[in-house]
């Protein structure tokens, strides 16, 4: 099992840095139990991209999910800038760790 987390990780670090370099994202945070500290072996990794207000989000989080490959474990949550605000985005970004 830890073989299989380390590969997660290494992968995921990937990931990001094809994320940060690809200009999709305007801001990109890891959020939920990986950012908390308290993930388990099976956690997946949570991901908020931020876009522009007139950028589409499906098309952003269509063309991350094809970043990723099928080697992360991820969910994506794309979302436009005039988002944050809202309180339920807010909660969901209070550990969030910036990736870029």
């Amino acid at each position: 099992m830890a073989r299989r987390v380390e590969r997660y990780v290494k992968a995921f670090e990937e990931f990001t840095k094809e994320l940060c370099a690809s200009n999709l994202a305007e801001e990109a945070y890891l959020v939920g139990s990986r950012a908390r500290g308290d993930w388990a072996s099976s956690s997946d990794f949570d991901v908020v991209v931020v876009v522009g207000d007139y950028v589409d989000p499906i098309d952003v989080a269509t063309r991350v999910r094809l970043l990723k490959g099928k080697s992360v474990p991820l969910d994506v949550v794309v979302l436009r800038r005039g988002e944050l605000g809202d309180p339920v985005y807010a909660e969901m970004l209070r550990y969030a760790r910036r990736i870029c």
